[in-house]
């Protein structure tokens, strides 16, 4: 036997049994080719009813976005009909119905026309009555007369009335959406109405539009959300029909391909099979016939090599390429682990990229958002300091002037006055919110009637102008707190203020104080603007402001609620705040720890109060020496001027004091040197010693009372609490 006849034995050994089982196996290509198509058939039907759903959800975005619509809330349905035409699309038309059917507003149709007869009425009570959107089935419009789909949404009340929105979708509409296919004329497409009617269809559409579809289809449909099933088209033709169902409309969406277009595939799949077989085989003769000639070069030169050894002649024998096979495919092996290892190191690179990129995105975006937060909040610093500045300088032009009458200085003195309290205001904030962040605020508590407290500031409130045009009512109980008196009344001040701020004349703000549980309760309620539900979780934040009433320009810092939050957290209790949204008013709670009432009772007046005492004012400034010199004067107390530390000796050396008032930021020796070094004198060991100063973070109040001072004081100071802090100091050191 010759090494060519063993090879083609060899050959067919191995290739006969492979060959009879792709035989074996054609059948089953056969069946997995058709299983493809069909479940390409499947994937082809979902995919038409997305795009049928992606309709519906459109026209739900537009539609929720006219739903808000201001000219609905105004009722100007003209520009509401100029609204709507904006929205419209290609065979979508868009209507406004209210409460009882009636079209308000119809784009299909010139604004102003008659509405035809309702016919919707049982559609619009069943989308009121559920609150939920309503898609129906193929109707006839009763403005246009053309066959039409229609989803209705409701809307929320406006002024006491509710309407429904509606989009008509004519069937060219869907034709033109969901029905349109690229890869085959033989394919049928359609979408049928829960009755069982066409709604639309890619072929003879004219004829069956409205007509009802092939009994078995809508068994198969009403039986299973989807499915495949076999049957004849209306056409005649023997088809795969898989169906599937719309998620928003429950609509049935089907799609039909021929038998023998899906078993024709099948069946190309089968003839190549086969061809490849005979090309395989072909090959593999082929294969041996080289192989062969290959073995018998080997076989003929191994002959020769051996009848040269046998000659004595040392043969060149030529190798046999299969061991540079071996070494190629080491050197991919190789190439491809140099690949892998590459393509790992470029997306680990990739992530720390974008991982670098959002931090940077998120830490400029932060950055923005601070810069903007600044610039509003010294934006309404210069507008609250600017205007009690520019009532202070018109008022002061108008005393400077000689023909100013007596009235009239009554008068601007009063506006001078009270801008002054308003900056002083603005300035104490503005310092306790620096205070609180740092934690530096002090109470001072004691037994506190709430009620009683709630009253003075209310009833001070009362008298101001922010209180012109409204009612302030008060129901309270007794109930004590352990709290300081001022911090106290600030809370209040800052809340009924608030509500002052956002309410519109003629309204009503009520002030609650009442004993529940173990704990005090303080409400503030009024019906003014309210606050939105965005905004709510900010309200106690620093800066933070709501928008200001209609006609009327933003107030105030935003720093208000902010010092009511800290302050009550300081006592112990807890704050909140409760609005149902815009236009609804807000209510403010507060909750502190209730004690038991103090058996103690305030001390009476001493009528010592009213002696005139020898004052040592100690002040560099000339305007606001002259100023305040001439106030204690007004109270009755004489006057000794100093301005610096020289100056102070002097006065010493010349006469005794009862009271030094000092500042503490003077040329030379500052305040504290001074006090220090006047506690060491004999005659000044007792005297009372206030500093009165614009530095009043806790840290200068500590250094002042350490150098010697009795109290510290900050500028600006009204008449009577200088009155009271001298007359309290004085006592019993008056001739001492």
């Amino acid at each position: 036997m010759r090494i060519r006849t063993l090879l083609l034995i060899v050959a067919a050994v191995v290739f006969v049994p492979g060959f009879l089982a792709a035989i074996v196996a054609v059948e089953q290509v056969r069946d997995g080719e058709r299983e493809a198509a069909l479940r390409g058939l499947r994937e082809t039907v979902r995919a038409s009813a997305l795009l049928v759903d992606r309709e519906v959800q459109r026209s739900i975005g537009a539609m929720t976005g006219m739903a808000q619509s201001d000219h609905l809330r105004t009722g100007n349905f003209k520009a509401f009909y100029e609204q709507a035409l904006a929205i419209n699309q290609p065979h979508i038309w868009t209507l406004l119905l209210d409460e009882s059917g009636v079209q308000v507003v119809n784009t299909a149709v010139p604004f102003g026309t008659p509405p035809p007869p309702a016919g919707a009425q049982d559609r619009v009570a069943k989308v009121l009555a559920s609150n939920r959107i309503l898609v129906t089935d193929l109707i006839i419009g009763p403005a246009t007369g053309k066959l039409v789909t229609t989803l209705y949404l409701p809307t929320k009340a406006w002024n006491g009335k509710r309407y429904v929105i509606a989009q008509a979708f004519s069937v060219e509409h869907w034709k033109a959406t969901a029905l349109t296919l690229k890869s085959s004329s033989d394919i049928t497409i359609a979408v049928i109405d829960r009755n069982g009617k066409f709604i639309s269809r890619n072929k003879n559409s004219d004829e069956l539009l409205g007509k009802q579809a092939r009994p078995e289809l809508v068994a198969a449909a009403a039986a299973s959300s989807e499915g495949l099933i076999r049957h004849q088209t209306l056409e005649g033709v023997d088809s795969y029909d898989a169906f599937t169902h719309s998620e928003l409309t429950g609509w049935t969406v089907a799609v039909a391909a021929p038998v023998a277009q899906i078993d024709s595939s099948a069946t190309r799949s089968v003839i190549w099979l086969g061809v490849a077989g005979v090309i395989a085989l072909t090959a593999a003769i082929i294969a041996a016939t080289f192989l062969g000639r290959t073995f018998i070069h080997v076989i003929e030169v191994a002959s020769r090599a051996a009848e040269f050894v046998g000659k004595g002649v040392t043969p060149v024998i030529t190798k046999s390429p299969l061991h540079e096979v071996n070494d190629l495919y080491g050197s991919i092996a190789e190439a491809g682990e140099s690949i892998a290892s590459e393509r790992r190191s470029r997306e680990a690179a990739e992530k720390e990229r974008n991982l670098l990129l959002a931090r940077e995105t998120a830490l400029r975006e932060a950055a923005q958002m601070q810069n903007t937060a600044k610039d509003h909040f010294l934006a309404l610093l210069g507008h609250e300091l600017r205007n009690p500045l520019a009532a202070i300088t018109g008022a002061t032009a108008v005393l400077g002037h000689p023909r100013t009458t007596p009235e009239a200085k009554a008068k601007f003195l009063a506006i001078i006055q009270r801008q002054n309290r308003h900056l002083a205001h603005i300035v104490d904030d503005l310092l306790d919110v620096s205070r609180l962040v740092s934690g530096k605020i002090v109470l001072e508590p004691t037994r506190i009637n709430l009620a009683d407290c709630v009253r003075r500031c209310v009833e001070a409130l009362r008298a101001s102008d922010r209180a012109s045009g409204r009612v302030i009512s008060i129901e309270s109980e007794d109930v004590w707190v352990n709290g300081d008196a001022v911090r106290l009344e600030q809370i209040v001040n800052n809340l009924v203020s608030n509500s002052l701020k956002y309410s519109a004349p003629d309204t009503e703000i009520r002030v609650n104080v009442r004993a529940v549980g173990e704990q005090a309760l303080l409400e503030v309620v009024d019906t003014g603007m309210g606050i939105d539900a965005a905004l709510m979780p900010h309200i106690f934040e620093p800066f933070v402001q709501g928008p200001a009433r209609e006609g009327f320009m933003a107030s105030g810092l935003g720093i208000g609620l902010a010092l009511v939050k800290q302050l009550v957290e300081l006592h112990g209790g807890e704050v909140s705040a409760e609005s149902r949204g815009r236009g609804t008013g807000t209510t403010f709670r507060v909750t502190l720890p209730k004690v038991s009432q103090s058996a103690s009772m305030p001390a009476g007046p001493n009528q010592d109060a009213a002696a005139p005492r020898r004052v040592l004012l100690v002040e560099d400034d000339l305007d606001a020496m002259e100023t305040t010199s001439e106030l204690l004067r007004l109270m009755g107390h004489s006057v000794i001027p100093a301005r610096n530390h020289a100056e102070v000796r002097l006065a010493l050396a010349s006469e005794s004091v009862d009271i030094v008032v000092m500042d503490i930021g003077l040329p030379g020796k500052d305040g504290c040197q001074i006090a220090s070094e006047l506690r060491q004198m004999q005659q000044m060991k007792s005297v009372p010693m206030v500093a009165l100063t614009g530095f009043g973070q806790q840290s200068d109040r500590a250094r002042a009372l350490a150098a010697g001072f009795d109290d510290h004081v900050t500028k600006p100071v009204d008449q009577d609490t200088l009155m009271r802090i001298i007359d309290e100091r004085t006592r019993g050191h008056v001739g001492s």
